[in-house]
């Protein structure tokens, strides 16, 4: 790391410790104004989010939502810093944690068990093993900035997470980790690459969709439980919903040799699909908590051309799934 880059992360750090100590709606307003600043800077992510949200949602004043969610986003990384320096009963105290039961019952039953989440609120969810006071193995790619990584890595390693390296395997890692008994936690509404992805109904279009977490719940043969996380008032809530079980959309996985020819499997396509509609239901539930800055149902650079030629969105998105 250079000099320039230790010098950033000792004031990176500061800002942390300030965020912790100061008055908690100070640190939320410190957060959404931040949001907002994100906002101007970052006009492609802005317009992005706003064809997406009126495409599927249908909402007029798309530009407004989608300010609302960059402050939501800056409030979530100030809750994210707050509540991994929290004590745990600190921790508990915060978080209202509904449908632990499934988590119980799960745990009871002796399966394998795999958590999902999508893209809301996840960097708060990563609290999840403290809470349960279970280990669960998760994934997280590399960022490019040593910087930035130094900061999320401090923040991660109090969780009590059991990080998986990012290369080198990464669906036979998470397959070798939930037959062995441990739990592993994924989240779903993510892309894949374009050699791999299947075609998912998410907020009534069809996104092309990352087979992965599905092919590892069937190869491991897990009962998945669905996690949400979601801001009400000054609390936030964690939520299990009812378990999807991999065995109940039959076998015809163990035909596949790779995530590329999981498009011939309806085991995969069947499971990937169940998992969605669940991502879809809490992304209505909560619209303005998901992040809508990535391009869930088209490429980057598709976004781009769509956006300068004015083209039909819904229309490409239907086109690119025939």
């Amino acid at each position: 790391m250079t000099m320039k880059e230790k010098i950033l992360l000792s004031f990176l750090r500061a800002i942390i410790r300030l965020i912790c100590i100061m008055p908690y709606r100070w640190a939320v307003a410190l957060g959404r104004s931040a949001g907002l600043l994100a906002s101007l800077a970052l006009p492609f992510h802005m317009k992005a989010g706003a064809l997406q949200a009126r495409a599927t949602l249908g909402i007029d004043d798309a530009e407004g939502f989608m300010r609302k969610v960059f402050m939501n986003q800056g409030e979530l990384y100030v809750d994210a810093i707050r509540t991994a320096y929290m004590t745990d009963d600190e921790l508990k105290a915060y978080v209202d944690f509904q449908g632990r039961r499934h988590f119980e019952q799960a745990r009871a039953s002796g399966r394998n068990i795999m958590i999902i989440a999508g893209h809301m609120n996840w960097e708060v969810l990563g609290n999840t093993p403290r809470i349960l006071d279970e280990e669960i193995c998760v994934m997280a790619d590399y960022i490019k900035s040593p910087v930035v990584q130094a900061i999320v890595d401090e923040i991660r390693s109090r969780y009590r997470i059991a990080l998986l390296p990012p290369k080198g395997g990464m669906v036979k890692n998470y397959i070798d980790k939930l037959t062995a008994g441990h739990i592993v936690g994924l989240i779903i509404d993510q892309r894949g690459r374009r050699e791999d992805r299947v075609f998912c109904d998410v907020l009534g279009l069809p996104a092309p969709t990352n087979p992965a977490p599905a092919f590892i719940a069937l190869q491991g043969d897990a009962l998945i439980l669905p996690l949400c996380g979601f801001k009400e008032g000054d609390r936030f809530v964690f939520r299990f919903s009812e378990p999807i079980d991999s065995r109940d959309f039959g076998d015809d996985h163990r035909e596949i040799g790779s995530l590329s020819d999981c498009w011939k499997s309806s085991a995969v396509k069947g499971l990937s699909s169940a998992m969605h509609a669940w991502v879809s239901s809490i992304v209505r539930e909560k619209p303005d908590q998901w992040f809508w800055l990535h391009c869930r149902w088209a490429r980057r650079v598709d976004m781009k051309k769509l956006i300068r030629q004015g083209v039909d969105f819904r229309e490409f998105v239907i086109s690119q799934a025939r």
